[in-house]
């Protein structure tokens, strides 16, 4: 007779079999078999990490290091539903986790047991797929069907577009009992990867339309860093009739690729405005955090858009998405016939982009004390080689307005731009990588997200930046100021907690700024520092704002 918890010992194995090596497990009572499961397999480092928030954005920040499969491991109840942050923002990114929810038996539900809820596709909107484990295993027909369903979440999740995915499992009582020695050899289903290119037919149409249009623009969103394409990039950005453009989470630069394009689409006149419109629009990868260049398309359209590299197909950003290319970018740019169109079009762009540098520099050089000033010695002095995670609202936003550094890594939730598991999320990347890994947040990110270093694995290897300008400055940059006056607080949300005593709770090294003429020490000694490290640098939430709107009434 088959042992009824051999599927349950049969997991690890699959998850080893098709690559996986990191299991991020959340302690609790429902799960221990998994737990005894997970633990007991040579081939997987296993993390423990208490609250389930924070593990699965660790976890999310591990994928975004290696793209591979990540194990999530929770209890019962609430504990499943703590996950669905990180898990909604792995959709967006299209990261693989493979979590595993531990459940009661179906005949429990709803029937007034402790930390029991309907766990079934309980993530459906932001999940690839869920699959529901058998209880037990007694005979073979429900251990094979037990395997299957394993190999093929995890086949699932690894699958273009990469995503998370559910494996529900109930468990009966007794919980605490001894596993099967062994796994009992589980059947291994995987996809094979293929390439996807356009046909000679499709490929000369896309040549055709390159040729026929004078001014093409390249808009890069989201994407990991990609020496290949970045080479191609640039290679375009020298084409008369193509101009390049990507923030810096396309991980995308070079001399002449517009990097900065909130800083450049706000300084059109309206007739430049007009003169920039391009005939081609060709996208590639996930969105884009400027808002000016939406405002922009939207406005200006153009009679042709391209999607290249996009998971989700169908995504009508700029209101003129013509047609979808499946396959390579690189690969399909790279057949484009370069030099064949008579354009001025990047040469007008460039002349724009030099006046805004300049602008920039003027106005930036001598900003006293505040998020902008941090920022610009940040970037300056950052070494290189460094991964940048950037926390969302002002944090992201401030870099945009700085000219992308090669040597640097940029990383952002973008998938869903929440504020939860940023800080969690960087741990994650940092102990995955093993690289210098800096994190740069304002104040609430921080504190919202401090349990991210309630663990055992913050290395020396990550540094934490924290501007705090007590409250969520981004509103003051984008709200109404009459209109939000009596309310201000609800958006802001001030606040008395010190950082200070948080960080040394958790046993990291502090350090403090508040005055100008000691930042540039400051960020030195914080860079030196031979331990995980936090920097908390103070600054003024006016001045912040007048820094921020006064940078886009200059470049006017």
């Amino acid at each position: 007779m088959i042992h009824f918890r051999q599927g349950i010992k049969n997991i690890p194995e699959i998850c080893a079999q098709h690559g996986v090596r990191k299991v991020i497990i959340a302690p609790g009572s429902r799960n221990a078999p998994l737990i005894f499961a997970f633990t007991a397999h040579p081939e997987l480092e296993c993390l423990s990490i208490t609250d389930e928030r924070s593990a699965a954005y660790f976890a999310l920040g591990m994928a975004q290091h290696n793209r591979e499969a990540v194990a999530l491991v929770c209890t019962s109840g609430t504990a499943v539903l703590n996950f669905a942050p990180a898990i909604a923002e792995a959709y967006y990114q299209n990261l693989p986790l493979l979590v595993f929810t531990a459940d009661r038996p179906s005949e429990m539900i709803d029937q007034a047991d402790g930390q029991t809820l309907r766990q079934s596709n309980i993530f459906g909107n932001y999940i690839k797929a869920s699959f529901d484990l058998p209880v037990e295993t007694v005979v073979s027909a429900d251990l094979d069907f037990c395997d299957r369903q394993v190999s093929q979440a995890i086949d699932t999740a690894l699958a273009y577009p990469q995503g998370p995915v559910q494996i529900n499992v109930p468990l009966r009582e007794p919980i605490y009992t001894a596993l099967p020695e062994k796994h009992s050899q589980p059947k291994i289903i995987k996809t094979l990867a293929t390439v996807v290119s356009p046909t000679i037919e499709s490929l000369e149409i896309l040549q055709n339309s390159w040729t026929n249009n004078a001014k093409k623009l390249i808009l890069f969103g989201v994407y990991p860093k990609n020496e290949q394409l970045n080479a191609l990039a640039n290679q375009l950005a020298d084409e008369p009739d193509v101009v390049v453009i990507a923030e810096n989470l396309s991980n995308i630069s070079g001399e002449k690729i517009i990097t900065r394009p909130e800083s450049f689409f706000s300084s059109l006149s309206p007739d430049k405005k007009a003169r920039f419109q391009p005939d081609l629009l060709i996208t590639i990868g996930h969105s884009s955090i400027c808002k000016q260049i939406k405002l922009y398309l939207r406005e200006y359209q153009p009679s042709e858009q391209w999607q290249l590299e996009a998971s989700m197909p169908y995504i009508d950003t700029y209101k003129s998405l013509t047609t979808i290319i499946p396959g390579s970018a690189t690969e399909i740019l790279a057949k484009m016939p370069f030099g064949k169109t008579k354009s001025d079009y990047s040469e007008v762009f460039q002349n724009q982009n030099q006046f805004i540098a300049k602008r920039h520099e003027a106005f930036v050089e001598n900003a006293p004390l505040s998020d902008m000033s941090a920022v610009t010695q940040l970037l300056k002095l950052t070494p290189a080689n460094t991964q940048l995670h950037l926390a969302n609202s002002t944090s992201v936003r401030w870099t945009q307005l700085f000219p992308t550094r090669s040597d640097l890594t940029y990383f952002c939730n973008r998938g869903t731009s929440g504020i939860d598991g940023s800080l969690s999320t960087a741990a994650g990347y940092a102990y995955s990588s093993k690289q210098n890994t800096i994190f740069l947040t304002g104040d609430l990110s921080f504190i919202y997200d401090s349990n991210g270093l309630w663990n055992n694995y913050i290395g020396s290897n990550l540094k934490i930046i924290v501007m705090n300008n007590n409250g969520g400055n981004i509103f003051r940059f984008i709200g109404d100021k009459e209109l939000m006056a009596n309310s201000l607080d609800f958006f802001t949300t001030p606040h008395q907690v010190k950082i200070k005593s948080l960080v040394e709770a958790y046993g990291l090294e502090y350090l403090t700024c508040d005055k100008d003429e000691e930042l540039i020490l400051s960020l030195n000694a914080f860079f030196e520092s031979e331990k995980a490290t936090v920097l908390e640098i103070f600054t003024n939430s006016d001045l912040n704002t007048e820094n921020y709107k006064g940078y886009f009434r200059n470049l006017k």
